[in-house]
Parts: structure tokens; C-alpha cells; sequence
């Protein structure tokens, strides 16, 4: 059973959530009376959940006049979407020899698979992307690879508002596909072409966002 969330971590999951969204969009100026006001919240949690951002590169504290929305760079993305794919792929190989019928099951029955987002909202995809993500990665039992994947989608999730709402209208690969086709993989037990349908599922962000801002 998770804990219960505390009143920072709710604070920042929105705040995130809102930067997500393109509700905050980037280099704009955020203000904790603001955030107090807008999650019903006291100034203690709020204040905590900004300067943890702080900390997450997320957001920048400005003296006087609030916290400023950092703009991520293309370059960024690319070195996080590289790092992710050498951590990601290195679990799948560990991890694929022992994979149980337990386990693809569970895989099978997340969002990304049993439900579909016929509306192609890119906030809903992406968290069921992450999530996805996450589930894979624990099943390699090593906590530590969990926590740095983990950090690096979550810091993937910038780049969502910035740059992937007009690369996601463009192009509209994705949708679970490479998700599926990693788990038929993991079933046939060719591990080379599961690493593969993984990789391109990372790639296609990628892909997408270059194919967006660079012709």
C-alpha cells in the first residue's frame, strides 16, 4: 500500500501537472501566494514544494519577484532522451530472461495498452507513458536504476508543454503501439526485438520533436 501523499509532494505533483498542461508556460513567473490560493494549501507546503523544484531545475528563484518556469533546451532533451534509452534498455535485457506470465499480465493491463486516448490529449498519454516506464524498469528489482529512470521522466515532463504539443498534432505515432509491441516481444522471448521496440518508443519523442523544429 503507497503512503499517503504529503501536502508538499501534492503541491508540487500540480505544479508540475499545471507546467504539463502549458497552464504555466515557460519563463513565466509563478508566485507562492498564487500557488497558496490556487491549491487551497498553507504557505508551509507550498513553499517547500517550490524550493524542491528549485532544486529539480523545474523552476528558478527570482528574490522580490517569484519563481520563474525554466526554459528546458533542445539540447537538453536530446542528452535526456539518450541517457534513457542506455538505462531503459540495459534493465530490459537484465530483466527479460526472468520475466514471469505475472509479470506481461500486469504489464498488459495499464493504461497504455487497455485504454486508449481517443481524444489525444498529451498530458494523459504521457503519464500513461511514464507509467509504463516505471513498471518495466521495477521489474529489474534494482532500486536504484528505478529512482534515476524515474527523475529523468519526470524532468522529461518540461518538455512536454514547451515543445511536444505541436510535434504530438504533427505526428501521431505512439498511442501504446511500441508499448505492445515491446510486451509481444517479451512473450516470444526475443529479447533483441523487445530492445528494439523499446528503443524506438523512446526515439519517437525524439523523432517527433525533430522532425517539429528542425525542417
Amino acid at each position: 500500500m503507497k503512503a499517503k501523499k504529503t501536502l508538499k509532494e501534492t503541491a508540487a505533483e500540480g505544479i508540475y501537472h499545471d507546467i504539463e498542461e502549458g497552464i504555466y508556460k515557460a519563463n513565466d513567473i509563478i508566485t507562492e501566494g498564487e500557488i497558496v490560493e490556487r491549491y487551497a494549501m498553507s504557505k508551509s507546503p507550498v513553499r517547500e514544494a517550490l524550493i524542491e523544484l528549485c532544486k529539480d531545475g523545474v523552476l528558478k528563484s527570482i528574490p522580490r519577484v517569484g519563481y520563474q518556469v525554466v526554459q528546458i533546451s533542445i539540447k537538453e532533451i536530446m542528452d535526456l532522451l539518450e541517457v534513457r534509452i542506455d538505462l531503459e534498455t540495459a534493465n530490459l535485457k537484465r530483466l527479460a530472461p526472468r520475466i514471469t506470465d505475472e509479470d506481461l499480465e500486469m504489464l498488459k493491463h495499464l493504461e497504455s495498452i487497455v485504454n486508449l486516448d481517443v481524444n489525444r490529449k498529451v498530458a494523459i498519454n504521457w503519464n500513461r507513458n511514464t507509467d509504463f516506464h516505471i513498471k518495466l524498469c521495477e521489474l529489474g528489482g534494482n532500486a536504484y536504476l528505478c529512482d534515476t529512470i524515474e527523475r529523468a521522466l519526470m524532468k522529461s515532463r518540461q518538455y512536454i508543454a514547451q515543445y511536444f504539443f505541436n510535434a504530438w498534432d504533427k505526428n501521431a505515432e505512439s498511442n501504446g503501439y511500441f508499448h505492445r509491441a515491446t510486451i509481444d516481444a517479451l512473450e516470444k522471448q526475443d529479447v533483441e526485438l523487445a530492445v528494439l521496440m523499446l528503443q524506438k518508443d523512446i526515439l519517437n519523442v525524439k523523432n517527433q520533436i525533430q522532425e517539429t523544429y528542425f525542417q
